[in-house]
């Protein structure tokens, strides 16, 4: 089989010439507030900056005339009308009226969900919009320099991780360079930071066995990666299971003894990962947290309480009950979701890249490339070693883990009281639980490294059509029809 240039050295070449340019591409031709949720995270961003570390509640009037309390931010307008590419009322959400400005002329802007969020994953963005600010330039300037900022913060956890790994490089290639993961690091977006430090933890606990001299800084670098991803989004603490391996091999230590003291240490340390999580999760949750308004609406057919049962809002309580009444819920909402073609394949899309609001399909070449980049090297590299059957029960069981918290999740917080449905999973949800599998598949290959045989190459020529084809979908989709 043919063989081409491979190693560390290549891939991150070929990730800085062929995504680098796009990420900066994307961060100045789409307009600002066109990718998902960006206008909140931009918000979050622009509070950080002025020392705002978290959101507040606050009561908010809306359009219908209600009053809801709601978590956000107060923030010097020019950031908050920057952002809105879209009217506030856009797909029939409840606008919020505007309301007065403070002593210092900042606004409140609810984020909800968005404003319970740890402020470390948005310094980049924020630091952005600071240097722009002490450069003395417009609002509209610094929000391009802002995600700028976010786009060189994720290039460089992506190229650590392409560096680092000592297997699975291909894959992990893969997932850092989709025209999703780059749509989101040209963004003031947290996921995309969230997906290069999940890459980044997978990557530093790939060697077998994880000792020598650099083996404690590995598993030190993953347990912070992992700590910033979980603490961003509590659903991934099923991620903290990379944690738990490599497992020793077979006559390391002493027998029984040796994988007892290894559990316990690594069991440590996914713990220490989780916990600034669950301490962070609750503070917020009692502290910030508020649910969404809505307009008013009757509760679903899941619903066993009295009726009529109207709703303003979303209530995770009540939607709390509905899983409670029936536990066997837990598992059939989800495995509905999953188990639904038309649900597979939105996901499935909205992994690849979808830009917009979730309303700009990309080209079909795009989606047809990346299908063949992504499934054929799982195919045809083949050779190599495979991790323990363990690793591959526990990692991907982890993943379905995650997975299933963050349906939940959006159960809970984001679908109205009692449906029979699960609204709000997107495909970019999927990308921080790649990095689970690389590490539970990824073949340890001690001869001539395979990722240099042209199946691995596909990522890479996918990667090069997109130079080309993101910048120009980009620039279609801005373009008024």
């Amino acid at each position: 089989m043919i063989r081409l240039p491979s190693g560390p050295r290549f891939w991150c070449l070929a990730y800085l010439c062929l995504c680098a340019p796009v990420c900066i591409a994307l961060a100045l031709i789409v307009p600002p507030g066109e990718v998902a949720d960006e206008a909140a995270h931009l918000a979050r961003a622009a509070a950080l900056m002025q020392g705002d570390v978290v959101g507040h509640r606050e009561s908010v009037r809306y359009a219908d005339g209600s009053t809801h309390v709601a978590a956000g931010v107060r923030l010097d307008p020019v950031w908050a009308r920057a952002a809105l590419s879209r009217p506030k009322d856009f797909g029939g959400s409840l606008a919020a009226e505007d309301g007065a400005p403070d002593a210092r002329g900042r606004v409140f802007v609810p984020l909800y969900t968005v404003g319970t969020y740890p402020p470390f994953l948005y310094a980049p963005a924020a630091a952005g919009l600071a240097s722009g600010r002490l450069l003395g330039l417009a609002p509209e300037v610094c929000l391009y320099l802002g995600r700028l900022a976010n786009a060189t913060a994720t290039i460089a956890l992506s190229l650590a991780a392409l560096a680092l790994a000592t297997r699975g490089r291909v894959a992990l290639f893969a997932l850092l360079a989709l025209p999703m993961t780059l749509s989101l690091a040209a963004s003031f977006n947290q996921d995309a930071p969230i997906i290069a430090l999940s890459a980044l933890a997978a990557a530093l606990l790939t060697p077998r066995p994880l000792a020598g001299p650099g083996a404690r800084l590995r598993l030190i670098g993953a347990i912070l990666s992992l700590a910033l991803v979980v603490l961003a989004k509590p659903p991934y603490a099923g991620l903290a299971a990379m944690l738990l391996v490599p497992f020793p091999r077979a006559g390391d230590g002493d027998g029984g003894g040796g994988l007892a003291r290894h559990a316990a240490r690594r069991l440590a340390a996914a713990a220490l990962a989780v916990l600034p999580a669950a301490l962070w999760t609750a503070a917020a949750t009692a502290t910030v947290a508020t649910p969404v308004p809505r307009n008013a609406y009757e509760a679903g057919p899941l619903w066993s309480g009295p009726r009529p049962a109207t709703f303003a809002a979303t209530d995770p309580k009540a939607q709390g009950q509905v899983l409670l009444d029936r536990p066997a819920r837990l598992l059939t909402l989800p495995g509905h979701y999953l188990g639904t073609i038309k649900h597979l394949t939105m996901l499935a899309k909205g992994a690849i890249g979808i830009f917009g609001w979730l309303d700009r399909p990309l080209p079909a070449v795009v989606y047809g490339t990346w299908a063949l980049a992504l499934l054929a090297p799982l195919v045809l590299l083949r050779g190599g070693v495979p991790p323990p059957w363990p690793e591959r029960l526990i990692l991907p069981a982890a993943a379905l883990a995650c997975l299933w918290l963050v349906l939940l999740s959006q159960y809970l917080t984001w679908t109205n009281v009692g449906e029979s449905r699960i609204d709000g999973p997107q495909g970019r949800y999927l990308l921080p639980l790649v990095p689970m599998l690389v590490l539970a598949f990824a073949r340890a290959r001690p001869g001539a490294a395979p990722a240099g045989r042209w199946p691995a190459m596909l990522p890479v020529a996918a990667a090069a059509i997109d130079l080309a084809a993101l910048p120009l979908a980009a620039l279609a989709a801005a373009v008024p029809a």
